[in-house]
């Protein structure tokens, strides 16, 4: 992957080129996408699992007392906070860019993976998004939850914070940044109580130069000693592009409760991957730049409505850049556990190499373990 164009770091001016440019590029890639023989319905399995629920898509469609599958799926789609490419920003870091179109699409996914898991941890997996809605009707642990990564400098997961993370580590604003640089920086974050001083959430990212694609339990552990824990787990799934061999474990982590999807994507854009179905993904795109909202929880208005554009893309997983960071919440020690059967079975049900596996801790990563 590659970082932005040279003409939006040094020349703001020419944003609007860019962002047309970025339109014409999405539309072809939708469209080459979406006439791709490999996503042809026929041929994909009729059930999406996305982020542990099942939804059948060929089914009755919506009734007063019932909801499709592919309704409810829509429903669930929209529920989840989409962040994107944001302009009439304050400065960010020592760039002093304005906006983060064009650099910021992985800070942006990193966001959505991060989010997911909190509104887990205080909403829980079933939570939807309610229609209609004011933004001071919302619930409080909701507002809690997007104020974090409200778009100003103080907010303590904004991309200005992401950024000077990112610049401590010699990444500056305006250079585009990799799953494992993105999710360092959330580490980075968390640690200082980023996440809030009474939320109890823990984060666990596992070390990404072992390049053993491992989870080890024991670590894990000490971590859900102090609360439900977030995993993340940076991978590698071939050189130039995932190898076939991956495909269906890959899909099939969809289906773990435990999951929260991954970050990734193709040469130029990083998306936030929710869904499966088969060997295609579903993901949320950071890439539709959106002027900035600043939230007040008192307003009368749905302030929140940009942060839930509803909308889902595809594409097919063996297109994807190898490098993927994958996250699981786990609430308990005994969530852990079957995260870890999980893992094995999907690893026992495919052949090839497995795309992520189980140790108790590094020393006996190779003997055996779960």
């Amino acid at each position: 992957m590659v970082g932005p164009p040279v003409f939006l770091v040094n020349a703001t001016a020419s944003l609007a080129t860019y962002l047309n440019l970025r339109s014409v590029r999405e539309w072809i890639f939708d469209m080459a996408a979406e006439s791709d023989p490999r996503m042809k319905e026929d041929r994909l399995p009729r059930s999406v699992w996305m982020l542990g629920t099942e939804y059948k898509l060929m089914g009755a469609a919506s009734t007063a007392e019932h909801e499709s599958g592919a309704d409810a799926m829509k429903r669930d789609v929209r529920s989840r906070l989409c962040f994107t490419y944001r302009t009439n920003l304050a400065p960010i870091g020592l760039s002093q860019l304005t906006t983060d179109a064009g650099w910021g699409c992985m800070l942006r996914s990193g966001q959505m993976i991060i989010a997911q898991a909190l509104l887990t941890h205080h909403l829980g997996r079933n939570w939807r998004l309610p229609p209609r809605t004011s933004y001071k009707d919302m619930p409080p642990e909701y507002r809690r939850v997007l104020e974090l990564f409200a778009d100003n400098p103080d907010a303590p997961l904004s991309v200005h914070a992401i950024a000077r993370a990112g610049e401590e580590v010699g990444k500056r604003a305006g250079q585009w940044l990799g799953p494992n640089t993105v999710c360092s920086a959330f580490k980075r974050l968390h640690e200082r109580g980023a996440f809030g001083a009474d939320c109890s959430l823990q984060l666990m990212l596992y070390d990404s130069h072992d390049g053993d694609n491992t989870v080890y339990l024991a670590p894990a552990r000490r971590k859900l000693e102090a609360g439900p824990c977030l995993l993340l787990l940076p991978v590698r799934l071939g050189l130039h592009a995932i190898d076939p061999s991956y495909v269906p474990k890959v899909s099939a982590v969809f289906s773990f409760p435990q999951s929260v999807g991954f970050i990734g994507g193709h040469p130029n854009s990083a998306h936030y991957f929710i869904a499966g179905q088969g060997d295609v993904v579903y993901f949320l795109d950071p890439h539709t730049p959106q002027p900035r909202v600043p939230l007040d929880s008192r307003s009368p208005d749905p302030l929140h409505a940009s942060w839930h554009l509803g909308s889902h893309r595809r594409m097919v997983l063996h297109d994807l850049d190898p490098s993927v960071t994958f996250g699981f919440m786990c609430k308990d020690e005994q969530d852990l556990d079957d995260l870890a059967r999980r893992i094995q079975a999907v690893n026992a049900a495919n052949k090839g190499y497995p795309a992520m596996t189980v140790a108790e801790d590094v020393a006996n990563a190779g003997g055996g373990g779960w």
